[in-house]
């Protein structure tokens, strides 16, 4: 079954509602039309029984004159022919006579006063015929009638209809606006925010408690999580800070032993796992989320300025150009820390992982809820198959040992963009790599 959006299912609600109303509507005004034929019919027949019972010819005709006299048959007409046709009896004109049964006309019948009618004409006694005609005049006035109260009850019906769908719709709308803000914001990094409860136990009620049943205990086992990490981290940083003092000083009285470069080795590998933990906590506390109480109104084209001053002198001893493009003003609220930081991995990422000679571009455009970074370079590229995995955790396309990085540059770059409330994006740059930030106004 394909996906419907809210308002599609409302849609179809509404016109299936309107579709049964109509049918009903129709159904009813078919049945009392039907009806009042046939008691028109039946009253044709009644009289015409009585006439014909009278038997001779002038006995029916007196019978036709009482009922002409009568109040209940004046808007019946009345008209007896002999066997050559020449009318004998009643007060109705006819141009010629009707067919013999049931038979309609309308005002080019002729007959004075009748503008649609009803006629049964027979064979009665003595050869004569006999054509009795019902007045619908009124019949039709009453059809009009209940035309417009059916139609008026349709519309109020629909009206009823429709304003308790657009309520519910409203009502229903708000409430998963409500959720998924609360989704965005525990998605951004918020794990206190919760889905807002009215208290009156209704079925939104309940769900939202359970929702937000399950965000406590995925936090209570997130924060589980995060602090056996931190007290791990902790634990192993300080023994490690140590043995990374003891192969510094070891190093430093080895001048000339034959171990020396084992020993620088060590030192640097020590000092990977070092960078390695406090990139770690680095990460945890983004995620956290805490971060976002140090935003401040900042100019991200200002901070991209500065990034490029700072990181050209080590672009060019690598061997890359380093250019700054469009930095015009972008104003947004941010961690100003954090996203120095980010410039800084998106460009050493450049640096470190394409060949010397390859150009790389830093380029700050305003858009009108925001700003959008771009940070590209000609280099060899990734794979689009392989987007998603540069982005994860430790994902690296190169595992190899002397591999450069940590495998976690990317993924301090994407949860400072979660962080504030932005959009990362990575594009094959016909050659190279493309990466896109799209970061809102006001978060």
């Amino acid at each position: 079954m394909p996906r419907r959006s809210l308002r599609g299912i409302a849609l179809i609600y509404v016109g299936l509602i309107l579709a049964a109303l109509l049918a009903v509507r129709g159904a009813n005004y078919a049945i009392a039309h039907r009806a009042l034929g046939i008691e028109v019919d039946r009253r044709l027949v009644l009289e015409a029984d009585d006439i014909a019972r009278a038997g001779a010819l002038d006995r029916m005709i007196a019978t036709i004159d009482r009922a002409q006299r009568d109040h209940d048959s004046a808007d019946l007409f009345f008209a007896l022919f002999d066997r050559s046709g020449r009318q004998v009896g009643g007060a109705l004109t006819l141009r010629q006579i009707p067919p013999l049964g049931y038979s309609d006309f309308d005002e080019r019948a002729g007959v004075p006063g009748v503008g649609h009618g009803r006629a049964l004409t027979r064979r009665v006694p003595s050869g004569a015929t006999l054509s009795v005609v019902s007045d619908n005049d009124g019949i039709d006035q009453f059809d009009a009638l209940m035309s417009r109260v059916q139609l008026i009850g349709l519309a109020l019906t629909m009206l009823i209809v429709i304003g308790g769908t657009a309520g519910m719709m409203w009502e229903i709308s708000r409430r998963l606006r409500s959720m998924q803000r609360t989704v965005d914001a525990v998605m951004g990094g918020d794990f206190s925010s919760r889905v807002p409860q009215t208290g009156t136990g209704s079925e939104f009620d309940r769900q939202a408690a359970a929702f937000n049943a399950m965000l406590d205990r995925i936090g209570a086992l997130m924060n589980d999580i995060r602090h056996a990490a931190k007290d791990v981290a902790h634990e192993l940083k300080s023994p490690l800070a140590r043995l990374r003092n003891r192969l510094a000083a070891i190093e430093r009285r080895s001048s000339g032993n034959p171990l020396a470069p084992e020993i620088a080795d060590a030192l640097s590998e020590t000092d990977q796992v070092l960078d390695l933990f406090g990139s770690l906590m680095r990460l945890w506390e983004i995620e956290g989320g805490h971060r976002r109480q140090r935003f401040e109104p900042l100019d991200l084209a200002v901070l991209a300025h500065e990034a490029y001053e700072s990181l050209t002198p080590v672009a060019e001893d690598s061997g890359h150009g380093l250019t700054l493009t469009g930095a015009r003003a972008a104003p947004l609220r941010g961690e100003r820390n954090l996203l120095r930081q980010l410039l800084v991995n998106l460009i050493e990422n450049a640096i470190r992982h394409t060949p010397p000679g390859t150009a790389i571009e830093l380029g700050v455009l305003p858009l009108p809820q925001g700003a959008r970074l771009i940070v590209s370079d000609h280099g060899p590229g990734i794979p689009a198959d392989q987007h998603a995995q540069v982005i994860r955790r430790f994902g690296r396309l190169d595992t190899s040992v002397e591999a450069p990085g940590l495998g976690i540059g990317l993924t301090l770059v994407d949860a400072i963009v979660r962080l504030h409330g932005g959009t990362l994006a990575l594009e094959d740059a016909a050659p190279g790599l493309r990466v896109i930030i799209d970061l809102p106004r006001d978060l």
